[in-house]
């Protein structure tokens, strides 16, 4: 009796490591789509060049940015999405990894609200945000245009 309560509470371990191993590799592992939320033009008229106004992603891997949204974009980079996941509250989340085409490389976590209108994100140079924190010297907020 013992052995097979034994057996029993083992696998409940191995399934719940495993569902958990499941959700974590939804963060760090994505094979992005052809309609992906993060593509398209995004905007923030309040800002003034730096950091800029539009944003715009697109389906190839590649993005670009400039410092108005009547400008095309002159700021380019290739990014890899390598994470996606909704959090609690219906967001969804990306975590993508980026080079610039003046020599930059970082690491953002971006967050498109549950409408789907709003994107937010913080980079680093160093390693993958932690959380979208308004404070963070590196955090951006645009609209969808």
């Amino acid at each position: 009796m013992k052995s097979i309560l034994s057996w029993i509470l083992s696998l409940a371990i191995v399934f719940a490591a495993a569902d958990s191993m499941a959700f974590n590799a939804a963060k760090w592992f994505h094979f992005a789509g052809d309609n992906e939320e993060l593509y398209g033009t995004w905007v923030n008229m309040d800002y003034t060049g730096r950091p800029p106004q539009k944003l715009v992603f697109n389906p190839d891997g590649t993005a670009g940015s400039s410092a108005s949204v009547d400008l095309d974009t002159h700021w380019k980079i290739k990014y890899l999405i390598v994470g996606k996941w909704k959090d609690s509250e219906g967001n969804i989340m990306y975590k993508s990894h980026w080079v610039g085409n003046w020599r930059e490389e970082g690491f953002s976590l971006n967050k498109i609200s549950n409408s789907g209108n709003t994107l937010e994100y913080v980079f680093s140079h160093d390693d993958y945000p932690k959380e979208i924190d308004p404070k963070h010297t590196h955090y951006r907020i645009y609209t969808r245009k």
